[in-house]
Protein backbone atom coordinates (compact mmCIF):
# COMPACT_ATOMS: atom_id res chain seq x y z
CA UNK A 1 0.00 0.00 0.00
CA UNK A 2 2.64 2.72 0.51
CA UNK A 3 4.86 1.55 -2.37
CA UNK A 4 1.50 2.09 -4.50
CA UNK A 5 0.72 5.76 -2.31
CA UNK A 6 4.22 6.26 -3.87
CA UNK A 7 3.65 5.27 -7.44
CA UNK A 8 0.67 7.29 -6.92
CA UNK A 9 2.41 10.06 -5.75
CA UNK A 10 5.26 9.84 -8.21
CA UNK A 11 2.59 9.77 -11.20
CA UNK A 12 0.76 12.69 -10.10
CA UNK A 13 4.10 14.63 -9.71
CA UNK A 14 4.96 14.00 -13.41
CA UNK A 15 1.66 15.37 -14.69
CA UNK A 16 2.52 18.04 -12.66
CA UNK A 17 5.34 18.38 -13.98
CA UNK A 18 4.60 18.14 -17.56
CA UNK A 19 1.28 20.52 -16.50
CA UNK A 20 3.71 23.17 -15.45
CA UNK A 21 6.22 22.60 -18.05
CA UNK A 22 2.75 23.35 -20.54
CA UNK A 23 1.89 26.03 -19.11
CA UNK A 24 5.11 27.81 -18.72
CA UNK A 25 5.70 27.17 -22.44
CA UNK A 26 1.99 28.73 -23.11
CA UNK A 27 2.63 31.83 -21.66
CA UNK A 28 6.49 31.81 -23.00
CA UNK A 29 4.80 31.78 -26.27
CA UNK A 30 2.32 34.20 -25.76
CA UNK A 31 4.84 36.71 -24.15
CA UNK A 32 6.60 36.24 -27.42
CA UNK A 33 3.59 37.16 -29.58
CA UNK A 34 2.86 40.17 -27.38
CA UNK A 35 6.46 41.20 -27.70
CA UNK A 36 6.43 40.91 -31.35
CA UNK A 37 2.74 42.51 -31.98
CA UNK A 38 4.12 45.72 -30.31
CA UNK A 39 7.09 46.21 -31.61
CA UNK A 40 5.53 45.82 -34.87
CA UNK A 41 2.53 48.11 -33.93
CA UNK A 42 4.68 50.67 -32.78
CA UNK A 43 7.20 51.05 -35.64
CA UNK A 44 4.57 51.47 -38.20
CA UNK A 45 4.16 54.93 -39.96
CA UNK A 46 0.41 55.23 -39.33
CA UNK A 47 0.59 53.93 -35.74
CA UNK A 48 3.12 56.80 -35.36
CA UNK A 49 1.05 59.53 -37.17
CA UNK A 50 -2.12 59.27 -35.93
CA UNK A 51 -3.18 60.67 -32.31
CA UNK A 52 -7.05 61.13 -31.32
CA UNK A 53 -8.98 63.83 -33.01
CA UNK A 54 -10.89 66.24 -31.21
CA UNK A 55 -14.26 68.12 -32.27
CA UNK A 56 -17.66 67.79 -30.91
CA UNK A 57 -19.68 64.78 -31.66
CA UNK A 58 -23.12 65.04 -32.02
CA UNK A 59 -25.96 63.24 -34.57
CA UNK A 60 -26.54 65.58 -37.39
CA UNK A 61 -29.58 63.78 -39.45
CA UNK A 62 -28.91 60.02 -39.94
CA UNK A 63 -25.32 60.26 -39.62
CA UNK A 64 -23.06 61.25 -36.45
CA UNK A 65 -20.59 63.98 -37.05
CA UNK A 66 -17.51 65.51 -35.72
CA UNK A 67 -17.49 68.94 -35.70
CA UNK A 68 -14.47 71.89 -35.53
CA UNK A 69 -14.69 75.23 -36.50
CA UNK A 70 -16.85 78.09 -37.78
CA UNK A 71 -17.12 79.80 -40.84
CA UNK A 72 -17.05 79.22 -44.55
CA UNK A 73 -16.48 77.33 -46.42
CA UNK A 74 -17.74 73.59 -45.32
CA UNK A 75 -14.93 70.73 -45.34
CA UNK A 76 -15.99 67.40 -45.51
CA UNK A 77 -14.15 64.42 -45.10
CA UNK A 78 -15.17 61.10 -46.10
CA UNK A 79 -13.76 57.80 -44.45
CA UNK A 80 -13.43 54.45 -46.60
CA UNK A 81 -14.41 51.09 -46.55
CA UNK A 82 -15.12 49.21 -43.19
CA UNK A 83 -13.91 52.92 -41.64
CA UNK A 84 -15.15 55.79 -39.62
CA UNK A 85 -14.55 59.38 -39.34
CA UNK A 86 -11.79 58.84 -37.00
CA UNK A 87 -9.73 57.57 -39.74
CA UNK A 88 -9.20 61.23 -39.78
CA UNK A 89 -6.76 61.62 -37.23
CA UNK A 90 -5.52 64.58 -35.03
CA UNK A 91 -3.64 65.97 -37.81
CA UNK A 92 -6.85 66.93 -40.06
CA UNK A 93 -7.98 69.19 -37.06
CA UNK A 94 -5.75 71.84 -38.56
CA UNK A 95 -8.80 72.64 -41.04
CA UNK A 96 -11.12 73.47 -38.48
CA UNK A 97 -9.10 76.96 -38.36
CA UNK A 98 -9.82 77.57 -41.84
CA UNK A 99 -13.65 76.91 -42.31
CA UNK A 100 -16.45 74.38 -40.56
CA UNK A 101 -14.72 71.29 -40.31
CA UNK A 102 -17.14 67.96 -40.75
CA UNK A 103 -16.11 64.62 -40.18
CA UNK A 104 -19.28 61.89 -40.66
CA UNK A 105 -19.07 58.54 -40.22
CA UNK A 106 -21.26 57.40 -43.47
CA UNK A 107 -24.28 55.92 -43.58
CA UNK A 108 -23.81 51.97 -41.90
CA UNK A 109 -20.57 52.38 -40.34
CA UNK A 110 -19.07 53.63 -37.37
CA UNK A 111 -20.84 54.84 -34.92
CA UNK A 112 -23.59 55.76 -38.05
CA UNK A 113 -23.79 51.99 -38.18
CA UNK A 114 -27.60 51.71 -36.91
CA UNK A 115 -29.04 54.86 -38.22
CA UNK A 116 -32.45 55.82 -37.06
CA UNK A 117 -35.69 53.59 -37.60
CA UNK A 118 -32.88 50.32 -37.71
CA UNK A 119 -30.93 49.07 -40.42
CA UNK A 120 -32.18 49.48 -43.49
CA UNK A 121 -31.85 47.26 -46.92
CA UNK A 122 -30.92 50.29 -48.86
CA UNK A 123 -26.82 51.52 -48.90
CA UNK A 124 -27.24 52.76 -52.53
CA UNK A 125 -25.14 55.45 -53.54
CA UNK A 126 -28.39 57.30 -53.91
CA UNK A 127 -28.68 56.06 -50.43
CA UNK A 128 -25.11 57.61 -49.57
CA UNK A 129 -25.90 60.99 -51.02
CA UNK A 130 -29.53 61.68 -49.27
CA UNK A 131 -27.78 60.85 -45.82
CA UNK A 132 -25.10 63.16 -46.86
CA UNK A 133 -27.32 65.94 -47.84
CA UNK A 134 -29.53 65.47 -44.99
CA UNK A 135 -26.50 66.20 -42.59
CA UNK A 136 -25.42 69.04 -43.89
CA UNK A 137 -29.57 69.97 -43.67
CA UNK A 138 -30.16 69.01 -39.66
CA UNK A 139 -26.29 71.39 -39.02
CA UNK A 140 -27.59 74.11 -40.79
CA UNK A 141 -24.74 74.28 -43.16
CA UNK A 142 -26.97 73.33 -46.55
CA UNK A 143 -25.80 75.73 -49.58
CA UNK A 144 -22.77 77.15 -48.19
CA UNK A 145 -19.50 77.11 -50.30
CA UNK A 146 -18.48 73.34 -49.75
CA UNK A 147 -14.94 71.32 -49.98
CA UNK A 148 -14.91 67.89 -50.28
CA UNK A 149 -12.36 65.60 -49.18
CA UNK A 150 -12.33 61.86 -49.52
CA UNK A 151 -10.36 58.83 -49.25
CA UNK A 152 -10.93 55.59 -51.00
CA UNK A 153 -14.68 54.58 -50.92
CA UNK A 154 -15.40 58.64 -49.48
CA UNK A 155 -13.19 59.96 -52.57
CA UNK A 156 -15.88 57.93 -54.92
CA UNK A 157 -18.64 59.04 -53.03
CA UNK A 158 -17.70 62.83 -52.92
CA UNK A 159 -17.19 63.13 -56.40
CA UNK A 160 -20.50 61.81 -56.61
CA UNK A 161 -21.82 64.31 -53.98
CA UNK A 162 -19.88 67.16 -55.56
CA UNK A 163 -21.31 66.69 -58.49
CA UNK A 164 -24.90 67.42 -57.15
CA UNK A 165 -24.03 70.51 -55.12
CA UNK A 166 -24.44 73.41 -56.85
CA UNK A 167 -21.35 75.12 -53.86
CA UNK A 168 -19.08 73.11 -54.79
CA UNK A 169 -15.42 75.28 -54.79
CA UNK A 170 -13.10 71.83 -54.82
CA UNK A 171 -12.42 68.36 -54.50
CA UNK A 172 -9.40 66.47 -53.01
CA UNK A 173 -10.12 62.57 -53.72
CA UNK A 174 -6.94 60.66 -51.95
CA UNK A 175 -6.90 57.02 -53.44
CA UNK A 176 -10.16 57.21 -55.36
CA UNK A 177 -11.14 53.74 -56.77
CA UNK A 178 -10.97 54.48 -60.93
CA UNK A 179 -12.06 50.98 -61.98
CA UNK A 180 -13.79 51.26 -65.60
CA UNK A 181 -16.04 47.97 -64.38
CA UNK A 182 -16.93 45.96 -61.55
CA UNK A 183 -15.12 42.84 -63.12
CA UNK A 184 -12.10 45.21 -63.18
CA UNK A 185 -12.42 46.29 -59.72
CA UNK A 186 -13.03 42.78 -58.54
CA UNK A 187 -9.46 41.26 -60.50
CA UNK A 188 -8.00 44.08 -58.65
CA UNK A 189 -8.96 43.16 -55.32
CA UNK A 190 -8.27 39.83 -55.87
CA UNK A 191 -4.36 40.41 -57.07
CA UNK A 192 -4.33 41.87 -53.36
CA UNK A 193 -4.48 38.26 -51.92
CA UNK A 194 -6.46 35.27 -50.89
CA UNK A 195 -7.89 37.45 -47.56
CA UNK A 196 -8.51 40.49 -50.05
CA UNK A 197 -10.60 38.61 -51.93
CA UNK A 198 -12.58 36.41 -49.71
CA UNK A 199 -13.63 39.54 -47.67
CA UNK A 200 -15.21 41.71 -51.12
CA UNK A 201 -16.83 38.61 -52.27
CA UNK A 202 -20.38 37.53 -52.56
CA UNK A 203 -20.34 34.07 -51.50
CA UNK A 204 -20.88 32.62 -48.63
CA UNK A 205 -17.50 32.78 -47.02
CA UNK A 206 -17.86 36.51 -46.87
CA UNK A 207 -21.39 36.68 -46.28
CA UNK A 208 -20.57 34.32 -43.09
CA UNK A 209 -17.80 35.96 -41.83
CA UNK A 210 -20.11 39.40 -41.23
CA UNK A 211 -23.09 37.30 -40.08
CA UNK A 212 -20.40 35.76 -37.04
CA UNK A 213 -18.88 39.60 -36.96
CA UNK A 214 -22.25 40.83 -36.10
CA UNK A 215 -23.40 38.80 -33.39
CA UNK A 216 -19.92 38.48 -32.08
CA UNK A 217 -18.87 42.09 -32.41
CA UNK A 218 -16.70 43.07 -29.57
CA UNK A 219 -14.43 39.94 -29.58
CA UNK A 220 -14.65 40.86 -33.80
CA UNK A 221 -12.90 43.94 -32.84
CA UNK A 222 -9.98 42.92 -30.46
CA UNK A 223 -9.56 39.94 -33.14
CA UNK A 224 -9.01 42.92 -36.03
CA UNK A 225 -6.80 44.57 -33.57
CA UNK A 226 -4.29 41.25 -32.97
CA UNK A 227 -4.09 40.66 -37.16
CA UNK A 228 -4.10 44.35 -37.75
CA UNK A 229 -0.55 45.21 -35.61
CA UNK A 230 -0.29 48.28 -38.44
CA UNK A 231 -3.22 50.29 -37.30
CA UNK A 232 -4.03 52.36 -34.60
CA UNK A 233 -6.33 50.45 -31.93
CA UNK A 234 -9.05 52.82 -32.16
CA UNK A 235 -9.02 52.30 -36.39
CA UNK A 236 -8.60 48.49 -36.55
CA UNK A 237 -11.26 48.74 -33.79
CA UNK A 238 -13.67 50.84 -35.95
CA UNK A 239 -13.04 48.27 -38.72
CA UNK A 240 -16.16 46.32 -37.57
CA UNK A 241 -18.73 48.44 -37.26
CA UNK A 242 -20.95 47.66 -40.42
CA UNK A 243 -23.11 44.82 -41.17
CA UNK A 244 -23.54 43.35 -44.47
CA UNK A 245 -25.78 45.13 -45.87
CA UNK A 246 -23.68 48.18 -45.43
CA UNK A 247 -20.90 46.50 -46.29
CA UNK A 248 -21.43 44.65 -49.50
CA UNK A 249 -23.65 47.31 -50.62
CA UNK A 250 -21.48 50.33 -50.44
CA UNK A 251 -18.72 47.87 -52.02
CA UNK A 252 -21.18 47.04 -55.10
CA UNK A 253 -22.30 50.57 -55.40
CA UNK A 254 -19.18 53.27 -54.60
CA UNK A 255 -16.16 51.05 -55.04
CA UNK A 256 -16.63 48.41 -57.91
CA UNK A 257 -19.62 50.97 -59.75
CA UNK A 258 -17.87 53.14 -62.24
CA UNK A 259 -20.63 56.17 -61.55
CA UNK A 260 -17.54 58.08 -60.74
CA UNK A 261 -16.98 58.64 -64.51
CA UNK A 262 -19.94 61.20 -64.60
CA UNK A 263 -19.03 62.90 -61.87
CA UNK A 264 -15.94 63.66 -63.10
CA UNK A 265 -17.53 64.53 -66.60
CA UNK A 266 -20.13 66.86 -64.81
CA UNK A 267 -17.08 68.62 -62.26
CA UNK A 268 -15.07 69.36 -65.29
CA UNK A 269 -17.47 71.16 -67.02
CA UNK A 270 -18.56 72.93 -64.25
CA UNK A 271 -14.50 73.87 -64.16
CA UNK A 272 -14.60 72.75 -60.44
CA UNK A 273 -11.02 71.67 -58.74
CA UNK A 274 -10.74 68.27 -58.61
CA UNK A 275 -7.09 66.91 -57.35
CA UNK A 276 -6.67 63.40 -57.53
CA UNK A 277 -3.97 62.28 -54.76
CA UNK A 278 -2.35 58.61 -54.90
CA UNK A 279 0.52 56.89 -53.78
CA UNK A 280 2.91 54.94 -55.64
CA UNK A 281 3.08 51.97 -54.12
CA UNK A 282 -0.84 51.79 -53.88
CA UNK A 283 -1.87 48.42 -55.39
CA UNK A 284 -5.50 49.14 -55.44
CA UNK A 285 -5.09 52.13 -58.01
CA UNK A 286 -5.09 51.25 -61.84
CA UNK A 287 -2.40 52.63 -63.62
CA UNK A 288 -2.58 55.47 -66.05
CA UNK A 289 -6.04 55.80 -65.12
CA UNK A 290 -5.58 59.07 -62.96
CA UNK A 291 -3.37 60.61 -66.00
CA UNK A 292 -5.59 59.65 -68.29
CA UNK A 293 -8.04 61.74 -66.93
CA UNK A 294 -5.82 64.89 -67.10
CA UNK A 295 -5.46 64.52 -70.39
CA UNK A 296 -9.33 63.50 -71.27
CA UNK A 297 -10.27 66.70 -68.70
CA UNK A 298 -7.52 69.58 -68.76
CA UNK A 299 -7.00 72.21 -66.64
CA UNK A 300 -9.11 71.53 -63.60
CA UNK A 301 -8.19 68.09 -62.73
CA UNK A 302 -5.19 67.13 -61.50
CA UNK A 303 -2.86 64.85 -60.26
CA UNK A 304 -0.44 64.25 -57.46
CA UNK A 305 1.44 61.10 -56.22
CA UNK A 306 3.64 60.28 -53.04
CA UNK A 307 6.68 58.42 -53.73
CA UNK A 308 6.15 55.90 -51.07
CA UNK A 309 2.75 56.41 -49.95
CA UNK A 310 -0.06 53.26 -50.09
CA UNK A 311 -3.59 52.95 -50.51
CA UNK A 312 -4.10 54.16 -46.69
CA UNK A 313 -2.86 57.19 -47.30
CA UNK A 314 -4.42 59.66 -45.06
CA UNK A 315 -3.89 57.36 -42.36
CA UNK A 316 -0.07 56.95 -42.70
CA UNK A 317 0.97 60.19 -44.37
CA UNK A 318 -1.87 62.48 -42.54
CA UNK A 319 0.73 65.49 -42.95
CA UNK A 320 1.41 65.21 -46.76
CA UNK A 321 -2.36 64.47 -47.34
CA UNK A 322 -3.03 67.77 -45.15
CA UNK A 323 -0.23 69.90 -47.27
CA UNK A 324 -2.66 68.87 -50.45
CA UNK A 325 -5.86 69.67 -48.42
CA UNK A 326 -4.23 73.44 -47.81
CA UNK A 327 -3.34 73.60 -51.75
CA UNK A 328 -6.80 73.59 -52.70
CA UNK A 329 -8.19 75.99 -50.02
CA UNK A 330 -5.76 78.72 -51.05
CA UNK A 331 -7.44 78.74 -54.67
CA UNK A 332 -11.11 78.61 -53.05
CA UNK A 333 -12.66 81.86 -53.48
CA UNK A 334 -12.40 84.36 -50.20
CA UNK A 335 -15.82 84.57 -48.60
CA UNK A 336 -17.07 88.50 -48.89
CA UNK A 337 -16.83 90.52 -46.28
CA UNK A 338 -20.06 90.63 -44.24
CA UNK A 339 -21.31 87.51 -45.62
Amino acid sequence: MFMFELDRGGVAAFHWGRSAMFAAGSGLLALSLCTAWAIRHRGTDAVRSWHTPTGRRLRAGPLFARLLGSGDPVIVLLHGLAGSGEYFGAAFDELGRTGTLVIPDLLGFGASMRPPGGDPADYSAAAHLEALDAMLAALGLANRPLVIVGHSMGASLGLRWAARQTTTQAVVAFAVPLFANARQGRARLRELGTMAALATSDGPVARGMCAWMCRYRRTASWIATALHPELPVPIARAAVQHTWASYHGSLTELVLHNGWRDAVVHLAAAGTPLLLANGAADLMAEPGHAAALVAEFGPSVTVTTHPTGGHDLPLTQPYWCLAQVQQALRHVPAPPIGG
